[in-house]
């Protein structure tokens, strides 16, 4: 890569090179049957450049570096207008966040064969006609980032998930239910026993189907709900891209109460073992936590250079990027504060509700305004204080805002979703249930 590296310098202001190695390794069981077991490696490097405060971006898994100069120094002629500056090298944070564990590559495939078996026949055991899928996915990788400016960082990651669904077939009537871990490093035999075991609990919960409950009933959100129903589509508007373009209905509204001030919400990018920790974010700026909403008072969004100078701001370290993309703000960990109460006290104070676990596809609505609107594929009714089974053809619709405006509770328990959430279950009456 020093022949790039001396060409960039011949020819631009700044530049920067980044360079990624992964490995991946996949073993499945489809309809209760051992599936693939499938690996794959990919190797590429991207560059982006900068003269005359316009900059170029491109990318290639091929290392004839001659032949990508010459179709990298005809695009620069089109350029993106920017104005940033590549950072330079700066002090290692003494709080080194744990984000790689190489062990999990050199355990056996039939170990994880051996334990997708397992718990597919504990479902079974419980229900004997389920059509059960089960995955393990681990994936480990090298990057390298140097740029004009003196800075050079070589990061080592790695991750593991652990995927396991039921499907139960009933007529015309089909309930399908899953349930996953993310983490950095492998599970415990108790925590995949955990997993099946509230798999097997909401299956015999959902084998009763009862009717919608009736319009304007409180809705509470498991923190799977909450972040498919209410935060994704919020998590738009703290976006840097949509801040700096004037799109986000948060544009410039810093410091005004917008929230529940029950709502403390938080990116926080230094808890080990999670997937989407990082030390430095994708363009080398050292990470930190970052308060989103703080008692209901918006505090910042996320913001790569690109979108903080186009805003006005610093970077939040915030940057992603793959390989086949220039950067963008991204989030790592989100943390959202917890409640007072056991989930279970606030479901026993419900006379007809419904709890809202999972929706059938994206959904629908403006994102940038924070509206949503889907079919609820896992929502459970709330009868007397009870889970008394699920609910069917329901939908669920709102505005993200409106929801977290006016809050009726947050639970004590929180759990993690998918590897890099940690949430609450939230209870509110601003949405609109209809069959």
């Amino acid at each position: 890569m020093k022949k790039l590296e001396k060409f960039l310098q011949d020819h631009f202001e700044q530049f920067e090179i980044f360079e990624q190695e992964n490995e991946y390794k996949s073993i499945s069981f489809e309809s209760n049957n051992l599936k693939e077991i499938a690996t794959k490696q990919s190797k590429g490097f991207s560059v982006r450049s900068i003269k005359n405060n316009g900059l170029t971006f491109s990318s290639s898994s091929n290392y004839d570096l001659e032949k990508f100069s010459s179709n990298f120094l005809e695009l620069s002629q089109y350029p993106i207008s920017t104005n940033i500056q590549f950072p330079k090298p700066h002090k290692t944070s003494s709080k080194e966040v744990k984000i790689f564990s190489k062990e999990e590559f050199k355990i056996e495939n039939d170990f994880f064969i051996n334990n997708l078996r397992k718990n597919i026949k504990e479902i079974q055991k419980k229900f004997p006609d389920a059509l059960c899928d089960a995955e393990y996915d681990l994936a480990i990788g090298k990057s390298s980032l140097v740029n004009s400016n003196g800075l050079k960082k070589e990061t080592f990651e790695s991750a593991i998930s652990f995927y396991i669904s039921a499907q139960l077939i009933n007529g015309n009537d089909m309930l399908n239910i899953y349930n996953y871990l993310s983490s950095v490093k492998n599970f415990t035999t108790t925590e995949i026993e955990q997993v099946t075991n509230k798999l097997i609990e909401d299956l015999s919960i959902a084998q009763k189907i009862k009717n919608t409950p009736k319009k304007g009933c409180p809705v509470i959100f498991t923190p799977h709900g909450l972040y498919q129903t209410i935060l994704a589509p919020l998590l738009v508007s703290f976006n840097g891209t949509n801040l700096s373009k004037e799109l986000s209905s948060l544009f410039k509204k810093e410091g005004e109460k917008i929230f529940d001030e029950k709502i403390t919400l938080l990116d926080d990018p230094f808890i080990d073992y999670s997937p989407s920790s990082r030390n430095y974010d994708a363009e080398g700026i050292q990470t930190k936590q970052i308060p989103l909403i703080e008692k209901g008072e918006f505090k910042s969004g996320v913001f790569d250079l690109k979108t903080a100078y186009d805003y006005g701001c610093s970077s939040t370290g915030s940057a992603g990027r793959s390989l086949n993309s220039g950067t963008f703000p991204s989030i790592s960990n989100l943390v959202m504060k917890n409640g007072n109460q056991d989930i279970s006290n606030i479901i026993e104070q419900i006379d007809e509700g419904i709890l809202v676990d999972h929706l059938l596809g994206a959904g629908q609505g403006n994102e940038l305004s924070g509206d949503f609107s889907a079919n609820i594929s896992l929502g459970y009714k709330i009868e007397k204080g009870k889970l008394v089974g699920r609910v069917k053809n329901t939908m669920i619709s709102g505005n993200a805002f409106s929801a977290l405006k006016n809050v009726e509770n947050l639970s004590k328990e929180k759990e993690t979703v998918y590897g890099s959430m940690s949430l609450p279950f939230l209870q509110t009456h601003q949405v609109e249930i209809s069959s």
